[in-house]
């Protein structure tokens, strides 16, 4: 019994080592990735972000309220969009589940809904005439400027 309690002993020597290399393996790789994530094209990027847009301008067209979801979920299609790499399933994966830890636990998503509420509040008449939403949201899509929809909304109606 001693010999074979100092035999695995020494095998959990061995595997506390093999641990530890790993752990410095897997430091010298995220040292080596770039400090904003996983490098992502500009070209990707942008491309993503006009069909986003494209996307919400259809619905908001169809159905004015979309345009109040897409202002709430705008910021995270952003950071998703810039954190999450296509070059691979295995890339996809991995980058998804890190943005999903990282962007989608409730801590991080109230300040970002919160800020996305107080942008609608501060650029739409919703607080003091929500009449006027589904214009102002129809404009924002065809002129693509929330404020100026609620500056057009704000003015008076031509006189014919």
């Amino acid at each position: 019994m001693q010999q074979e309690r100092a035999q695995l002993h020494e095998e959990a020597q061995k595997l506390k080592e093999e641990i530890q290399l790993l752990n410095t393996a897997i430091n010298t790789c995220q040292q080596q990735l770039p400090a904003t994530g996983v490098p992502i094209t500009r070209q990707r990027f942008d491309h993503m972000r006009e069909k986003f847009r494209e996307y919400v301008c259809t619905q908001t067209l169809q159905n004015w309220k979309f345009w109040i979801f897409s202002i709430i979920m705008e910021p995270l299609f952003e950071s998703y969009n810039g954190m999450v790499s296509t070059a691979s399933v295995e890339d996809l994966c991995r980058s998804t589940l890190t943005w999903m830890d990282q962007h989608c636990s409730l801590p991080a998503l109230r300040p970002m809904v919160l800020s996305s509420l107080r942008l609608l509040s501060t650029t739409t008449a919703i607080l003091t005439d929500p009449s006027l939403l589904p214009e102002q949201a129809t404009l924002a899509v065809t002129q693509g400027d929330p404020a100026a929809a609620l500056d057009h909304s704000l003015q008076p109606a031509p006189r014919q």
